[in-house]
């Protein structure tokens, strides 16, 4: 009984392990050797089961009672007189602060940490999203691919009309007669609509169009220049635009907010094209693919059939089909129900620097780097007809929805054709009327009334038939214009400049 009293006599000086105050009814474990508050480590054990310093099993029947002196401990000499107080208190704060001095360099290494493991997480979404894109984009080229059709050169055919080179027709699977059936019904109603068709009552009259100033001023691809633009047939407030930043966006500019970029292209884009039905747009690029997108940004189809610069887009009036040319001297048409090339015609010579479908679909007119024009039967895909149109590269081609009269421009000017006589003169055409200044883009409206031209900086409207010059705006840019295209009825005229502005000229 002595050494037991000793024994507890010397466990009151000690404190418990979990309050670090000296315990009223103290407990040790026999496991651990700690000293503890009887009713917090009963309360601990009952809910974990485990010593509270070790993480040991622990049961109750491991905690054997101490018997304490009850008598209170007298407070040491110190602590007895003011002095000695202060000395305490000034001890018990610089302890305090100390703790607190720890406890800010641990939450500042705690948050640097946080930081840095953020960081990370940023890090590696932002790689699993590249990942994730660079695996769709897989995907969808090697669909792409496998719907293409392997190349095969066919038998080469017939001398090309008026220029004697040879012309190489990859069949793949070829324009079906289906196909070719749907061209020809739409044609004959084109061609039917047409005799009848009077103007809009909502086209734009002459002295409006006289009248067009810079209405809106937008730099829809910031900082790069715009090579191209297309203007929705029938909604007035979209159109799209291609730029040297590879990139489109369809915009709306009633808002004057984007609706939708496409990224794909890796090279800046040559030609954008609004389908005036789906909910579609497609774009070629210096990156040798044509691509097709939806409305909403998603992308649809990558064709890959080229190996130069494509630099001529244009969709069939069926809405249907497509057609692209590129410089490798290559045209190709796909049909957009299926998504394949269904056949790619390569000539020798110069290359392609634009194409585009006639109005009725049954020809495609070509223009070419060193000035010639070759029209082609979609049909045969035979070359019938090529004549002399520039000293240098055509840089744009148009025909009017009256079914014959052609526009095309390059560096000595604006040539106006009319088909009739151009199909009698063969390679001695020429031109009825010439429109001085070079040119980079000619556009006629969708009545056939106007005739829109881009001469450098500068935009020019003519009168069709009478070719008076109805609109001239100087320095409608401050650098060259790259785009034209008119709106519903003629209502205004969307520009695309190099000098990084997409202007929306009208009333």
């Amino acid at each position: 009984l002595d050494t037991q009293g000793k024994f507890a006599e010397r466990m009151s000086g000690l404190v418990c392990a979990m309050s670090g105050e000296t315990p009223l009814d103290p407990v040790v474990s026999v496991k651990s050797g700690n000293l503890f508050e009887k009713t917090l480590v009963t309360k601990y054990v009952q809910e974990s089961g485990t010593c509270p310093v070790t993480g040991e099993p622990l049961t109750l029947d491991d905690l054997v009672s101490v018997k304490s002196s009850s008598t209170a401990k007298p407070r040491a000499a110190n602590a007895t007189s003011l002095p000695g107080m202060f000395a305490a208190f000034q001890g018990e704060w610089d302890a305090v602060v100390l703790e607190s001095f720890e406890l800010r360099k641990v939450l500042e290494k705690t948050r640097q940490e946080l930081s840095h493991a953020l960081y990370q997480h940023d890090a590696a979404c932002r790689v699993i999203a590249k990942l994730i894109k660079e695996r769709d984009q897989a995907r969808a080229d090697l669909a792409s691919a496998a719907s293409a059709p392997a190349p095969a050169q066919a038998a080469a055919a017939p001398a090309a009309a008026g220029r004697g080179q040879a012309m190489e027709v990859d069949d793949g699977e070829g324009i079906t007669e289906a196909m070719m059936a749907k061209i020809a019904e739409k044609a004959g109603m084109l061609s039917k609509a047409r005799k009848k068709r009077e103007p809009s009552a909502q086209l734009a009259t002459a002295e409006a169009v006289g009248a067009y100033k810079e209405a809106k001023s937008f730099p829809v691809h910031l900082s790069n220049p715009v090579n191209c633009v297309d203007a929705h047939k029938s909604n007035s407030s979209l159109i799209l635009t291609g730029g040297a930043d590879n990139k489109v966006v369809l915009f709306n500019v009633a808002t004057g907010q984007q609706a939708a970029k496409m990224e794909g292209h890796t090279k800046g884009i040559n030609r954008v094209l609004l389908h005036p039905t789906a909910n579609s747009c497609f774009s070629c690029s210096s990156d040798k693919t044509v691509r097709a997108w939806g409305t909403d940004g998603a992308a649809h189809h990558t064709w890959k059939q080229h190996k130069k610069d494509v630099t001529g887009l244009s969709l069939h009036a069926t809405g249907d089909f497509l057609v692209s040319a590129s410089m490798d001297s290559t045209w190709a048409f796909y049909d957009l129900t299926t998504g394949t090339c269904r056949k790619s015609v390569t000539t020798d010579g110069a290359g392609f620097s634009v194409a585009t479908f006639h109005p009725d679909g049954l020809i495609l007119g070509t223009g070419l780097a060193d000035g010639t024009v070759m029209v082609w039967d979609v049909k045969s895909q035979a070359n019938v007809l090529s004549f002399p149109a520039h000293k240098d590269a055509v840089a744009s081609l148009a025909f009017s929805e009256n079914g014959y009269s052609l526009a095309t421009c390059g560096k000595d000017g604006t040539n106006v054709w009319d088909l009739r006589k151009v199909a009698k003169q063969g390679a001695a055409a020429t031109a009825v009327k010439t429109l001085a200044g070079a040119a980079s883009e000619a556009v006629f409206d969708y009545s056939g009334t106007y005739l829109a031209v881009a001469n450098d900086k500068n935009l020019n409207v003519y009168v069709c038939k009478t070719w008076a010059d109805l609109l001239n705006v100087k320095g409608a840019h401050k650098a060259a214009i790259g785009g034209l295209s008119w709106g519903p009825d003629a209502q205004f005229l969307a520009t695309a400049g190099k000098d990084k502005c997409v202007k929306i000229f009208g009333q």
